[in-house]
């Protein structure tokens, strides 16, 4: 086992030194502790921006469940329970423990878990979550070891989501502008090399409809709601961007203009394919609008939004939920 602990923390110690995407560093990671503990699945939980609710960062393991609706509010769950004490829990057999709840949807057996806190800084910023399928499959020994790797890295996962805060919108989840200006201009230059890039922009369609009709907490729920559709619907290398009000903007690489029109029809066909429940008893429909762009080699960014806007705008003028396409 110690030798397993020592390699684990030197592969998690090179990831942690890399330039991975967080989401691919903190995945390889919960595969690692997985493999040491031999758990079935594990995943990373972080606090967000207002340190009152958890959402995953990555999971290892799990079966069907979209890994991004997994979230629970501080006392919520194990996990919430873990947040709020930043004690650790090691759970025998979850039937007799009052504090699990069974997500809906949820098609990973669970019989066993163990949680404990991430603290860095002394403040708690997470929690990692290792379960298996048989009760009593996890040890005090494996308490420690997960208790010694997630004190190991808890404070460069804190970095991690500080950065992440600092780059992106806080209702969406969503890249904010401030990162598609540091961004697309090295996007644009490595096109320049020879990959086709495009973007595309998205506005939900009568947005100010459902603003006016419903208030403005019920349009932050349809736009949070809009961003986890478009997420679910675009490819793993694309960006997804809030980049005003009702609008966003999708930052897609290596796709010529059809290329960026079949993501952008799925995009589509994923916002309106089922009724919303916003809350309340409200149920809408969602519709939106996208206009795409091809870069053109040496383009100004400013240039090249420009025209994705153009083509937005005639998506609107030709009667909404529909993709046009740029000349």
């Amino acid at each position: 086992m110690q030798a397993g602990l020592y390699a684990a923390l030197f592969e998690i110690g090179k990831l942690i030194g890399s330039d991975l995407d967080p989401g691919i560093l903190l995945t390889r990671i919960a595969e690692l502790i997985c493999q040491l503990i031999d758990a079935k699945s594990c995943s990373v939980m972080l606090l967000d921006a207002q340190r009152k609710r958890l959402l995953a960062k990555a999971a290892y393991g799990l079966r069907t469940e979209r890994m991004h609706t997994l979230s629970f509010r501080v006392g919520e769950g194990v996990a919430g329970w873990v947040a709020e004490h930043g004690e650790a829990a090691l759970i025998a057999d979850v039937a007799d423990d009052a504090r699990f709840q069974t997500l809906p949807g949820n098609q990973t057996p669970i019989a066993s878990l163990l949680c404990v806190p991430l603290i860095a800084r002394g403040e708690r910023v997470g929690v990692v979550t290792a379960t298996a399928e048989r009760a009593n499959a996890f040890t005090a020994e494996h308490l420690e070891l997960v208790k010694f790797v997630a004190m190991t890295i808890a404070l460069d996962i804190e970095n991690v989501r500080l950065h992440r805060v600092a780059v992106t919108d806080p209702l969406t989840g969503a890249y904010n502008r401030e990162f598609l200006a540091q961004r697309l201009p090295i996007e644009l230059e490595g096109s320049n090399d020879g990959d086709p890039m495009s973007i595309a922009m998205v506005d939900v369609d009568h947005f100010k409809a459902v603003n006016d009709q419903f208030g403005h907490g019920v349009g932050d729920v349809v736009l949070a709601e809009v961003a986890r559709r478009l997420r679910s619907a675009i490819r793993g290398g694309d960006l997804l961007v809030r980049y005003g009000g009702e609008e966003f903007l999708v930052v897609l690489p290596k796709a010529d203009a059809g290329r960026a029109w079949e993501v952008g029809e799925r995009m589509r066909q994923r916002v309106c394919e089922k009724a919303f429940d916003a809350g309340d008893g409200i149920t809408l429909v969602l519709r939106c609008s996208i206009g795409i762009a091809q870069y053109r080699r040496d383009e100004e960014m400013g240039d090249l939004i420009t025209r994705a806007d153009v083509a937005l705008y005639r998506a609107k003028d030709a009667g909404r939920n529909r993709v046009e396409v740029a000349p």
